[in-house]
């Protein structure tokens, strides 16, 4: 059974430190699967394309698949079929217990970070949304109501809250909205809560009505309150998980 281990490399996230290629590249491809762009088993784009992305030769790039590898993120097969895939949801979770018990005591910021930038966002949208937008914003919600597995629906809270981004037509913010979820390795087993569909999907459609009325000073309270949601249930999934935070972290209804 593979276990995931962090890199010494992780606990210089934070710091001055010069990052290396390979670093980079690291932890550009962990923010590929922490932003939900890849998910459990999907296969990694071949390496001539990573590397042309990352501007990095092969070299590097293998270097950076390999520290990945052997922090359990993904798995590497040889041959003429094989190549890297991320690993399943049973060892992202095991990834997601460790990387909380490294850095949760970042979480209050990086929630307050997301609470900023996303609240903004909502207001912009209920103020610049045109028809299409709202369309977009529908379609994304309705995917919601499907059953599915937590990454199919980690991936459709992406693609909502990408949507309303591009309602509100700052590109600044969108990409700042999308750098937190980078930095924050999602809850993957945050579905296992049974209130986790319902008070969601329901704080989804809230900021949805307050977005279609224009109404920004709602929409952005409602977003608010959703962030809030997630923020209980990521508690949820910590104490769940045996991982203690500080009383000062811990998030308070409102």
């Amino acid at each position: 059974m593979p276990t995931c281990r962090q890199q010494p490399d992780d606990l210089q996230e934070i710091s001055l430190l010069p990052e290396t290629a390979s670093d980079s590249a690291v932890r550009f491809l962990r923010a590929m699967i922490f932003s939900g762009e890849l998910g459990p088993g999907d296969k990694l784009p071949p390496e001539r394309d990573l590397g042309a992305r990352l501007g990095i030769s092969r070299m590097t790039l293998r270097l950076a698949l390999k520290a990945l590898e052997s922090t359990g993120y993904i798995v590497t097969t040889r041959g003429s079929h094989g190549g890297s895939r991320v690993a399943d949801a049973d060892s992202l979770i095991r990834c997601w217990n460790q990387w909380m018990s490294l850095h949760a005591q970042e979480l209050a910021d990086i929630f307050e970070f997301r609470t900023t930038v996303e609240a903004r966002l909502a207001a912009l949208a209920a103020e610049r949304r045109t028809e299409e937008d709202l369309r977009a914003m529908q379609r994304a919600v309705a995917k919601e109501r499907r059953p599915q597995d937590w990454s199919s629906l980690f991936r459709v809270d992406v693609d909502i809250h990408r949507s309303i981004a591009r309602a509100a037509r700052s590109p600044r913010l969108e990409r700042a909205m999308l750098s937190s979820r980078e930095d924050f390795f999602a809850p993957v087993n945050l579905a296992h809560f049974e209130e986790r569909e319902h008070q969601v999907h329901a704080s989804h459609n809230a900021i949805l009505e307050a977005i279609r009325r224009r109404d920004a000073a709602a929409a952005e309270e409602e977003m608010r309150r959703h962030i809030l949601v997630i923020r209980m249930l990521t508690d949820k999934a910590l104490k769940a998980a045996g991982i203690a935070l500080p009383p000062a972290l811990l998030s308070s209804p409102r």
